[in-house]
């Protein structure tokens, strides 16, 4: 028998199109004065369209809430320091490329003074050259083992760093450093190429754009390249540098910005923090943080493109709630596997009550932190939809230690194998909702934490007011209507309140051995593909082998109350959900439809739309 194949473009990452949205959005003007920036200014000017300025730092002490800094075409080294933000949504301070320019802000300088001997380069920089921040002293883990959080580009691609000298010299494309009489000395492997003649660099800053202190609030980053950033590492109970840093700060946008080679963190939008030593139920960890919903968050973290970078794309303490992190194109993190187990993921989120997480093409990461989505502890109310994670070393899901409600329908979630128990990972993670899911290869676990009972807390209804703190359990988890591919629910126990049903099995998965009484079984390969390119994922896959199902409505009267936070399924102004579309946001009708995340295949092609952009 001949079989059908189906082939789905599911999602196009486009240039052209990325372009397109951030020339739209830097089209609409704000209520207050512009400011222009160009390479062609001087910061004694004042900032006109003809009298221009030189940087944006100054630009930024210049900027009242409704202003708008328009940056036009460049490069510009430089760190810049909020000092104060906007008042409301109307009354930002916004920094935007000028329509047309490529804007570039980097964390590099460029460096000519190389001396050749043999195969390498030696470059010796006085140490004053860095100011206060030397990132070639600076180790990543902070322990001999570690790279430095310094990096060496030629031609804007990163030069490998070695241990040893000898090593150097025997590799292209990397570099070596040592201190020495008040002197960073590099030595380096360009191959054949002069570093003289062409375009080397080194980093010395570790931010791009960073608020100076809590309080800054409502601002706009819009349509930046930024590159080369030696952040330090965050941490969740520490502090939280970032490319971008809000530094505790609210009501943050930033759009259709391209951030690569961020050595830790790209978008930071957390705060700093601290440990919790003796965490009871009295005194739970986070409890002393702000419960007032109206002072975190509410972030929008929207079509970035996030690559090479260090620890994670999207990192935050607290600050995730309320937030909207959807769109991004979020590849290639932890290359090196330097980054502490957990503090690194391509988003990484702690205490993210209501966040959405929504429409994310998330792949390759790395090391033994490589998880695509890490949230925890605490994420109630948060949803996570129509995302798409592959390629990553850990599961593409970690949930931990949170009472939830949460729900996670319409993602594809390529694993890295069943074997490996890993694809989506819970441990003491309670009242999560799986719906139209595509899981392929995935290997679930829904554990309780060894060896403690956490004081969890549980807040009110879409607030951060602690109602009661209890340890979180691995219970009342649902799975209904999604598409299992060659791994399934086998490897979970018959927790307290866990429901499973109207799920489909196909290609080796089985169903769960405490549910699934209207499930249906495949046994047939479905030749299932993610298949990726630089600009676009296709999903491949014989789709005539998914059976269709009728399901109930997924409404709330269907997918259940929840005990513990006293609500339903909820949108964060507290409105019932149901789940009656899928990830191309089509309707459900009321017949029989397939199970995960299209009701019909092939996917109907619409002229010129994309179904992912960043």
């Amino acid at each position: 028998m001949i079989q059908k194949q189906c082939i789905l473009s599911v999602l196009t990452v486009g240039l052209l199109f990325f372009q397109f949205n951030r020339l739209a959005a830097s089209s609409i003007q704000g209520k207050g004065k512009i400011i222009n920036v160009a390479k062609t200014g001087k910061d004694s000017n004042e900032g006109t369209a003809t009298a221009p300025l030189l940087t944006i730092g100054k630009a930024e002490t210049m900027a009242q809430p409704g202003d708008r800094i328009v940056v036009h075409k460049g490069i510009y080294r430089e760190t810049i320091v909020l000092h104060s933000g906007g008042t409301s949504d109307a009354g930002r301070i916004v920094y935007v490329a000028a329509p047309g320019d490529e804007v570039i802000i980097k964390g590099s300088e460029s460096i000519k003074e190389w001396k050749k001997n043999g195969n390498t380069w030696r470059a010796e920089i006085d140490n004053s050259f860095f100011t206060d921040f030397n990132p070639f002293t600076e180790l990543v883990n902070k322990d001999s083992s570690s790279m430095h959080l310094g990096e060496v580009y030629l031609e804007n691609e990163p030069l490998k760093e070695k241990k040893s000298l000898d090593e150097v010299g025997n590799l292209e494309n990397s570099w070596y450093t040592v201190q020495g009489n008040g002197k960073t000395i590099i030595i380096a492997n360009f191959g054949q190429n002069n570093p003289n003649l062409k375009l080397a660099e080194i980093n010395v800053r570790q931010s791009a754009f960073s608020a100076e202190k809590p309080g800054v609030n409502y601002i706009s980053i819009d349509g930046f390249s930024i590159a080369h950033i030696a952040s330090p590492p965050a941490f969740v109970n520490g502090a939280q540098a970032g490319a971008i840093s809000t530094n505790g700060g609210t009501h943050w946008s930033v759009q259709n910005c391209i951030l690569r080679d961020c050595k830790s963190v790209a978008i930071s939008i957390g705060q700093t923090g601290h440990a919790y030593p003796g965490a009871s139920p009295n005194k739970p960890q986070y409890s002393d943080l702000s419960q007032d919903m109206n002072t975190v968050g509410h972030h929008l973290i929207k079509h970035n493109h996030i690559f090479r970078c260090g620890q994670a794309g999207v990192f935050g303490l607290l600050h995730g709630t309320r937030s909207e992190i959807t769109d991004n194109l979020i590849e290639d993190i932890n290359g090196e596997g330097d980054y502490p187990v957990s503090e690194s993921g391509g988003i990484r989120l702690v205490l993210a009550v209501d966040v959405l997480i929504s429409h994310n093409l998330i792949r390759r990461v790395h090391g033994e932190s490589g998880y695509g989505l890490f949230l925890g502890p605490l994420f109630q109310g948060a949803r996570i939809s129509r995302n798409v994670i592959a390629d990553t070393r850990k599961s593409c899901i970690y949930l931990y230690n949170s009472h939830g409600p949460a729900l996670i329908d319409n993602n594809i979630l390529s694993g890295p194998g069943i074997s490996t128990r890993e694809g989506v990972k819970m441990i003491s993670a309670e009242a999560n909702v799986f719906v139209q899911n595509l899981f392929y290869n995935c290997g679930f676990t829904n554990n309780r934490a060894p060896g403690r009972s956490f004081a969890t807390s549980n807040f009110l209804s879409h607030s951060l007011v602690i109602k009661q703190t209890i340890p979180a359990l691995p219970i009342d988890n649902r799975w209904y209507s999604n598409l299992f591919i060659k791994g399934g629910l086998e490897g979970l126990n018959d927790a307290a309140n866990c429901e499973a049903d109207y799920n489909v099995y196909a290609d080796g998965a089985s169903m769960s051995s405490w549910g699934d009484k209207h499930s249906k079984r495949v046994n047939t390969s479905s030749n299932f593909k993610l298949v990726s390119s630089a600009k676009q994922i296709n999903l491949i896959f014989d789709s005539h082998l998914v059976p269709k199902i009728l399901s109930p409505e997924l409404n709330p009267a269907f997918l259940g109350f929840f005990t513990l936070s006293k609500q339903y399924l909820e949108l964060p102004d507290g409105r019932p959900i149901t789940v009656n579309k899928d990830f191309r946001a089509a309707l459900a009708g009321k017949t029989a439809k397939l199970a995960g995340p299209f009701y019909q295949y092939p996917v109907p092609a619409v002229k010129g739309q994309l179904l992912f952009a960043y």
